[in-house]
């Protein structure tokens, strides 16, 4: 297969896989924003930031060291690291577990949910490690098929288990988060297998070498990873203390329609990113002009998308969800555009990577996190949820112009230059 078409190939692979993994939650709106309460739908969404912030800490990011060093190492060695890793893993969650469990007594007060629950997000971050491992080692191979059937296998049991305890059990947001728990930790431990019968678990030689190696990638990344959370987390936090849970669960759901627009960069970055960085490394140089005049009627194509499907949200949400959350048709708009511009900074910051400065691409991350806190809390506080979506949108235009910046300066490409387009 050539080159381009295994590129189509598996970039509608990952598109079918993801639309597929984030179609499941989508199809389960009818349902649950009729059984379940605007309040029980902000709870889940507080364990989703939650969740996120701890997975932040837990393995300290070397699972991305694993998908590079899978083209550096032989397969022993290969295996040796990953074990590693894990070792990495099963300190850094063992020690947030213990700063959990000294800080229960507050962590209720800030988050409005239960400390065990809290407990619980620890241990599943742990084991979303193991399947984030599994699902890196079969991207880089190139093993889409098993890499997008997980994935979706893992979104039916959660999706099934959700509706049996909401719907049979009888719990409430309860249920919607032991079901995504259980979901996590069988594969967590179905990848941990996975992993023992491919012969990627070997008993490491030079575990320190292999550990400072895996340290040294995956500690800078962390503030950009909290950058990140501080864009995409702090919005239901502020939204809690400034307005209710009821209204972070109408913000979730407008997120889950606006994540659509997502899922299309997502899935076409899994396929973009590793073309891009064999065609920069290439000697048989693809012409610069050419990426550009792509990468603009992409970026096109993704803000026309965002605009028609945020104009089509009232009318869809009108008839999919419950009538308490219908009201939040109005964020969607803000929300597909600032995925828009998530895309746009897919197609710039993998230049960041290619040249390795990946610390500085950190600080802006960090900085756009750092704004985008106070911009939240005056833009809710004068346009109530409307103005946390606007914020949201705003704060993925600040990240993507200033990682444009960054992209262009460490590896300048014909942004501007309009004659070489013709």
């Amino acid at each position: 297969m050539s080159n381009t078409r295994k590129l189509v190939s598996d970039t509608a692979i990952y598109f079918g896989a993801n639309v597929l993994n984030a179609a499941i939650p989508f199809f389960l709106l009818p349902i649950l924003t009729r059984v379940l309460s605007p309040a029980d739908y902000g709870s889940i969404a507080m364990f989703g930031v939650c969740l996120s912030i701890i997975s932040a800490f837990t393995g300290l990011s070397v699972h991305g060291a694993i998908g590079v060093r899978y083209f550096q190492l032989a397969k022993e060695e290969l295996a040796q690291y990953v074990v590693t890793c894990m070792g990495i893993l099963v300190v850094s969650t063992a020690t947030l577990f213990l700063v959990a469990l000294g800080l229960r007594p507050w962590l209720p007060q800030i988050t409005g949910l239960p400390a065990d629950w809290l407990l619980v997000a620890v241990v599943v971050s742990g084991l979303q490690f193991l399947v984030n491992i599994r699902l890196s080692l079969w991207q880089v191979a190139g093993q889409a098929v098993k890499y997008g059937t997980f994935q979706i296998s893992q979104s039916l049991l959660n999706a099934g288990g959700s509706l049996l305890l909401i719907l049979v059990v009888g719990m409430a947001w309860e249920g919607r988060v032991l079901a995504q728990a259980l979901a996590i930790g069988l594969f967590g431990a179905i990848g941990f297998c996975w992993l023992w019968k491919d012969g990627l678990l070997r008993k490491p030689v030079v575990w320190r070498a292999h550990c400072l190696d895996a340290l040294k990638f995956g500690v800078p990344l962390i503030p950009h990873v909290i950058g990140g959370l501080l864009i995409v987390a702090t919005d239901r936090l502020i939204i809690v203390r400034l307005l209710d849970v009821s209204q972070a669960g109408l913000y979730m759901v407008a997120l889950q329609f606006g994540q659509v627009i997502g899922l299309v960069t997502e899935s076409f970055n899994k396929v973009y990113a590793p073309w891009l960085m064999k065609s920069l490394s290439s000697k048989e140089e693809v012409p610069r002009s050419r990426i550009v005049r792509f990468s603009y009627l992409y970026m096109g194509l993704l803000f026309a998308m965002a605009i028609i499907f945020g104009l089509l949200a009232p009318w869809v949400m009108g008839f999919l969800v419950g009538s308490e959350f219908k009201a939040s048709s109005e964020l969607v708009i803000y929300i597909a555009l600032g995925f828009a511009f998530g895309g746009c900074y897919y197609m710039v910051t993998n230049y960041v990577f290619f040249e390795n400065k990946n610390s500085r691409l950190a600080l802006i991350t960090l900085i756009t996190g750092l704004i985008n806190i106070p911009l939240m809390f005056f833009l809710v506080e004068r346009n109530g949820l409307v103005g946390a979506a606007q914020a949201f949108m705003l704060t993925q235009c600040l990240s993507f112009v200033g990682t444009w910046w960054l992209s262009n300066k460490v590896h300048p490409m014909p942004w501007f230059n309009l004659k070489a387009y013709k």
